[in-house]
């Protein structure tokens, strides 16, 4: 497996520079109150919309090449919709210290999975591996959600390309329920965690590089998505739940929203198993970012087929077909309770 390539680290000058043009922003959040705090953030970032031409094309173009608007007016509406909901994520990160109570969240979610994350209906083992997307407001997957099963969890994160920005957001993400872990450290650190019964977050939709991911379908396109998910899953057996958060309104409200749960049976075929496992996590973000899609980080490079120099490699892409690819999680999810 060949080694993923590391960015170029950012000069001290450019770190500081950086902190100096945030810190002032953080403490305007800080001071406002919550609903204003939203709609000053969610201003900057459409502002940013007008000025950054080359994130804001790059929105549009993705919008309609995933095929959720296939009007340019229409795709620039929600561009710009989506600009302002990562300003509500910026001014919840900074007053999550401030706001955030336990229940400040609903659970949506299929019968299956309900079985297992809930406390009342499943007083055993609710660990699981959860796959989460850059959706609303994804630092929520953490603190609420463990204090929410009763079961700490552990978050694998890149690390913040500017360190001191990094810190002021993850005081916002620890706490004693909730730890993160840097992905450079490789799986060790994940696998103690998961051995110690805590629950394991990772961020997937994003593109991974040639050593860490595997080629699915994702809206339609060739998308190398994480594959963390899939090799824990392999080894423990803990069940894979596709996650995101939605934000509902501008009071520090959010749903959780859960895909089926994944439990596969191992082929034996190792690489064939990794392929499975992560076309269904793909499908069941994909499944759950429709239902409201502005909400979804859509600025990034997500796919390999758009927006990249051998884009043209992947015109001729196709899904792998399998006759068994999708087992009964009814059946599974009952075995995997029976077991614990």
């Amino acid at each position: 497996m060949s080694q993923p390539k590391h960015k170029k680290s950012k000069s001290k000058f450019v770190i500081y520079l950086e902190y100096a043009l945030f810190y002032p922003l953080y403490r305007i959040l800080q001071l406002l109150p919550m609903r204003r705090a939203a709609s000053f953030a969610a201003a900057l970032t459409k502002l940013l919309f007008f000025l950054d031409r080359k994130h804001a094309g790059r929105t549009v173009r993705h919008i309609m090449y995933a095929g959720v608007e296939t009007d340019p007016r229409k795709a620039k509406k929600m561009a710009l919709a989506s600009f302002g909901e990562f300003g509500k994520l910026l001014a919840e990160i900074v007053k999550m210290p401030q706001m955030y109570k336990p229940g400040c969240m609903k659970i949506s979610a299929p019968e299956n999975t309900l079985k297992i994350i809930s406390p009342e209906l499943n007083p055993g083992s609710r660990q699981i591996i959860l796959a989460v997307a850059h959706y609303g407001n994804w630092e929520m997957a953490g603190t609420a959600f463990a204090e929410y099963t009763k079961t700490p969890m552990s978050s694998l994160m890149r690390p913040f390309a500017n360190p001191l920005i990094g810190e002021r957001i993850l005081a916002s993400r620890r706490g004693g329920m909730h730890e993160v872990i840097d992905k450079n450290l490789g799986l060790r650190p994940i696998l103690r965690a998961m051995n110690e019964g805590r629950i394991i977050t990772v961020l997937v939709d994003q593109h991974a590089m040639s050593g860490e991911g595997v080629e699915v379908e994702f809206f339609g396109h060739p998308a190398r998505m994480h594959m963390t998910p899939a090799l824990l899953h392999l080894k423990s057996g803990i069940p894979i739940l596709p996650e995101i958060t939605r934000r509902i309104g501008d009071d520090f409200e959010f749903e959780f929203m859960f895909g089926e749960p994944i439990i596969h049976k191992p082929t034996g075929d190792k690489k064939r198993d990794i392929y499975e496992i992560t076309q269904r996590i793909a499908d069941e973000l994909e499944r759950l970012i429709r239902r409201d899609p502005v909400q979804w980080l859509w600025a990034p490079r997500h796919w390999l087929s758009i927006e990249r120099r051998n884009a043209e490699a992947y015109a001729d892409w196709k899904r792998p077909v399998f006759d068994d690819v999708v087992a009964d999680p009814e059946k599974e999810v009952a075995d995997e309770q029976r077991k614990n």
